[in-house]
């Protein structure tokens, strides 16, 4: 063996062994099956050490290639805070015809054993997750092929129990594009909650499975949801059919958790450069607001997305909005230096120059005296304290002479006392 193909097999050994850290095989007990049911199951391995942090949940219908793609690109996405960590739930699947994934070739509608299926998943699955994991409300569900058809399904429910479907080249049918006509999906609208509905297809497609992508497609968008987001790729260029399923859940990443990332350069362009300061800050506040709301995870404001909207604020009405952004910042980040660091700024320019001091001596008090930083921050209290020494000291205002009336007055009263003392 060659050293070449021996390092290859020697990083692939380690990438397997790293990948295979925090997956565990359990099984669920299905009511519906009357029997244990298989899962794979990858947990972030803070679930244990963070007693607060809530977890979104992945259903992926697979247990094998797809599940370890899907947890491989999790790990990557969370680790470069583009998503939250996830909980990936795999889930062993029976593909043969009439099992769990199946659907009635003249209908459309689920047959008998994939009905268990659905309700094993609806029912037992995700309350067992719920009663033993630390998950947020924000769940997901993933297939392709047979599984991508199915997953559909669960659009038709009344009280939605996903957020977001990706359906990795799905074998639709006629019947497909039928049934999902009459789930009545413009009601999404109606629901204080946003969803995501992913669908991908391969150049590999035979010609009337392509046309009936792009049918669902047309109808979809024509629905004009503002609730339910709608994504399509038509992979077009792609070698084979993995590399298009390779491709299809980082472009599947980018749809469904688009509200996590700090602030883009396209958002920033298009929702944030031209508002005014203290609507920049309501915003920034927002956005927050809504991740926690949406994927159920305590995330602070990051400071980046502080740092974006600082120009507007310093430069924008003459910086007036600073207190605004400095008290902001010491509520999210009470241990940071910069929230006062701002309120500082504010009084500096409005030339208040004692309590500039006051709170640049806060902010500088806040930091390590290690902190590469610490050092030119301290030329702010400096700065501000040679402003002071050099600032002109205010003349006392002079006495005013007294009116002339009031003069004839202490003299006409003198006048009295002259004739009292006779």
């Amino acid at each position: 063996m060659s050293i070449k193909n021996l390092l290859v097999l020697t990083i692939l050994f380690l990438n397997l062994t790293i990948f295979s850290q925090g997956i565990t095989n359990k099984k669920v007990n299905s009511v519906e099956f009357n029997r244990d049911r298989n899962i794979k199951l990858y947990v972030p391995e803070e679930h244990d050490r963070d007693t607060i942090r809530k977890y979104p949940i992945a259903i992926v219908l697979d247990d094998d290639y797809l599940f370890d793609i899907y947890v491989g690109n999790s790990k990557i996405y969370a680790n470069a805070d583009l998503t939250p960590k996830q909980i990936v739930v795999g889930v062993d699947v029976d593909s043969r015809k009439n099992q769990d994934v199946s659907v009635v070739t003249k209908s459309g509608n689920l047959t008998s054993n994939a009905k268990k299926f659905y309700n094993y998943i609806k029912k037992e699955l995700l309350p067992y997750l719920e009663a033993n994991y630390r998950t947020s409300p924000y769940l997901t569900i993933v297939g392709d092929q047979d599984a991508g058809n199915f997953l559909l399904h669960f659009l038709k429910e009344k009280n939605p129990i996903f957020n977001a479907y990706v359906s990795i080249s799905p074998r639709l049918t006629d019947q497909t594009l039928r049934l999902m006509s009459t789930f009545d999906l413009k009601r999404l609208d109606e629901i204080d909650n946003q969803f995501y509905l992913y669908v991908s297809s391969n150049p590999y497609e035979k010609k009337e499975r392509k046309d009936l992508h792009q049918q669902l497609q047309t109808g979809l968008e024509a629905l004009k949801t503002e609730k339910l987001h709608i994504a399509f790729n038509d992979f077009k260029n792609e070698a084979n059919k993995p590399t298009a399923l390779v491709k299809a859940l980082p472009d599947a990443f980018s749809n469904i958790f688009g509200l996590y990332p700090r602030i883009s350069k396209q958002e920033y362009e298009e929702k944030v450069k031209d508002l005014e300061p203290l609507d920049a800050i309501k915003y920034l506040e927002k956005k927050y607001l809504d991740i926690e709301y949406l994927y159920g995870t305590n995330l602070n404001v990051r400071f980046e997305d502080i740092y974006t909207i600082e120009g507007i604020v310093i430069d924008k009405q003459d910086g007036d909005y600073l207190r605004v952004l400095g008290d902001f910042v010491m509520i999210k980040h009470p241990e940071s230096h910069l929230g006062e660091y701002y309120v500082g700024k504010f009084h500096e320019t409005g030339k208040n120059y004692e309590q500039a001091l006051f709170y640049y001596k806060e902010a500088y008090g806040k930091m390590e005296l290690s902190d590469p930083n610490a050092e030119a921050f301290y030329e702010n209290i400096i700065r501000i304290e040679s402003a002071m020494k050099n600032a002109p000291k205010e003349e006392p205002l002079p006495l005013e002479d007294a009116p002339e009336e009031d003069q004839e007055e202490e003299d006409n009263n003198e006048d009295d006392d002259n004739e009292d003392n006779k």
